[in-house]
């Protein structure tokens, strides 16, 4: 994730290269002006400069609050039915006793 730029940092104005590589940043419009003019006067190259301001906030998610009254929820489930057994199973009271030593 990109680092953020924080918001009294807009508007600036970036400087790109002749291939469209960033060159630098700039804070103020006659600061690109002026870079742009130096590397044509000394280096016969052509930059050009564009201004950035700040990313638009992202709209507000919608949710829709109204509940159910009645019934379960959407996708709610129970507790699973209790295991069927075979007739000649034995249904267990209680766990038989454990032959481990306790502490």
């Amino acid at each position: 994730m990109p680092n953020r730029i924080p918001d009294h940092m807009y508007p600036f104005y970036r400087v790109f290269d002749e291939k469209g590589q960033q060159y630098c940043d700039c804070s103020h419009e006659e600061y690109a002006i002026r870079t742009l003019e130096l590397h044509e006067e000394h280096q016969n190259e052509t930059y050009t400069y564009r201004r950035i301001d700040a990313p638009k906030p992202l709209p507000p998610h919608i949710v829709d609050v109204t509940a159910e009254h009645q019934g379960e929820l959407p996708g709610q489930q129970g507790l699973p039915q209790v295991k069927k057994r075979l007739p000649f199973e034995p249904v267990l009271e209680e766990l038989p006793e454990s032959n481990l030593q306790g502490f």
